[in-house]
């Protein structure tokens, strides 16, 4: 559904690459985490999958089309089949909740109906299903700044959600949570995977979160990939090899 080939991605002014000549293939179905220390191209390696990073070097393709060769449209389409999270949850703080998730509806509207904040009352029966099922119990109506970092990583789910996504990804999603709330917030993540039969593909710094939800892991080095398996098979050799950690 979703293939790198011999992708890199050269900065501006950067003496090496984020990305080095990575080639890769995603299903659907599949739980992806990607695993590497800080610098080794995860941020960069999500962002080319729904091109908010143009690449330097080979492309990635969404089913039979290369994405730098899409019209805008279909690019458009392509970001309305992706649901994006992010670590620090890109909400807007003086709105409510229920305000915040009908903005993932920004794309299947036209500009002046966003502008004006012009909803249907289907679209808000729709976010209110999505904090349904991301089990948010806070009233929809509560503005985001006064709620906990788990409760507004919950409404960065379920506005992703109301896009009906193909593909979840996640830009460490759990990085700024507590070990408890992470572990939840990927129960969460995991069972919408499974019901939605979606590709998701995310960034995470804590291994054993990987190993315990992911179907597959893969793994940067120094914008290179590194590994690419079974959870099983993460290993206690390959993490000291990634994360240059020494017995």
């Amino acid at each position: 559904m979703i293939e790198f080939k011999n992708v890199s991605v050269t900065y501006p002014g950067a003496r090496e690459p984020a990305l080095a000549n990575v080639s890769v293939t995603f299903q659907k179905g599949e739980f992806v985490c990607v695993l590497g220390r800080s610098g080794a191209g995860k941020s960069t390696f999500i962002r080319c999958i729904n091109g908010l990073q143009p690449v330097t070097e080979g492309y990635v393709k969404w089913e039979d089309k290369v994405l730098s060769e899409m019209t805008h449209k279909e690019t458009l389409e392509v970001r309305r089949k992706t649901g994006m999270i992010f670590q620090h949850f890109n909400l807007i703080p003086r709105m409510s909740v229920v305000q915040n998730i009908l903005t993932g509806l920004f794309g299947y509207k036209k500009s002046y109906e966003n502008l004006l904040g012009l909803f249907k009352s289907s679209d808000r029966l729709q976010a209110l299903e999505a904090i349904n099922q991301v089990e948010l119990t806070v009233e929809p109506t509560r503005r985001v700044e006064k709620l906990s970092g788990g409760q507004k990583q919950r409404v960065a789910i379920a506005r992703a959600l109301v896009q009906n996504p193909k593909v979840f990804l996640g830009d460490e999603p759990v990085a700024s949570l507590d070990p408890g709330t992470a572990d939840r917030i990927f129960h969460l993540l995991k069972e919408t995977h499974v019901k939605r039969n979606l590709v998701s593909i995310i960034n995470v710094h804590d291994v054993c979160l990987a190993k315990k939800f992911a179907t597959r892991i893969i793994a940067l080095k120094d914008g290179k990939l590194f590994f690419d398996g079974a959870p099983e098979e993460f290993d206690d050799k390959i993490y000291a090899e990634i994360y240059n950690h020494t017995s």
